[in-house]
């Protein structure tokens, strides 16, 4: 009685580019579109594939898992036995490749050191007392630290230490420009206006800055 196949496949030059067929009785037949010596280079690469050492395999060193094909007992196999070697090995990849793209499960979040208080804040704007921006760089450190608990009161107070510092270093640049222009031109009937704007506009951001310290220090006041 003849065996119907499990599996039937179709396959031409129009979808493949290399195809071997090897019947039951007769010669084989080897098809290709590709260049001679590539389409031998395929072949070589095939036979290398069968021939390596049973464990040692491609499939066994990516699956981790002793190859159904290769390390199977040197017999030969009988029908159905290929089917069902060449299903566990697809199944074996699948579970390779299923681990590898697996999203891990995160784990639990570590406990916070401590909190973002006003004295953690200062200290921050203190230790970046020489940089550039003394502002800029203590805002980074405070938004990095996530070693740190912080309530919104906590982030308010941050805010207001912080802006205050920004807006000091603004009115002493402020008033740098108004040092230099006045000492470059002196007070005259044309530098008046522009050194009475430097003044006016230093005077606005010292009053802003004075009430951040202002409406910190009234909520310390009142922090248990």
């Amino acid at each position: 009685m003849t065996r119907t196949p499990g599996r039937l496949a179709v396959a031409s030059l129009a979808t493949h580019r290399l195809i071997v067929a090897v019947p039951n009785s007769g010669p084989g037949e080897v098809l290709s579109n590709l260049p001679r010596p590539v389409a031998a280079d395929m072949l070589r690469r095939l036979a290398d594939h069968l021939d390596s050492p049973a464990g040692r395999c491609e499939t066994a060193r990516l699956t981790g898992h002793p190859c159904p094909v290769h390390d199977a007992q040197a017999q030969r196999p009988v029908e159905g036995d290929l089917d069902r070697a060449l299903d566990d090995l697809l199944a074996g990849l699948d579970a390779h490749l299923a681990a590898e793209t697996a999203t891990p499960t995160p784990g639990p979040a570590p406990a916070p050191d401590g909190d973002l208080d006003a004295d953690t804040v200062r200290s921050a704007l203190d230790f970046n007392d020489t940089a550039d921006d003394q502002a800029l760089a203590t805002l980074r450190d405070v938004l990095l630290d996530t070693s740190l608990a912080r309530t919104p009161d906590q982030a308010l107070a941050a805010a207001r230490i912080i802006l205050s510092a920004h807006a000091q270093q603004l009115a002493a640049l402020v008033e740098a420009d108004y040092r230099a222009t006045r000492t470059r031109w002196g007070v005259t009937r044309s530098s008046r206006g522009l050194l009475t704007g430097y003044d006016g506009a230093r005077k606005l951001i010292t009053a802003y800055a004075a009430g951040l310290d202002r409406d910190q220090a009234l909520a310390e006041q009142h922090t248990p």
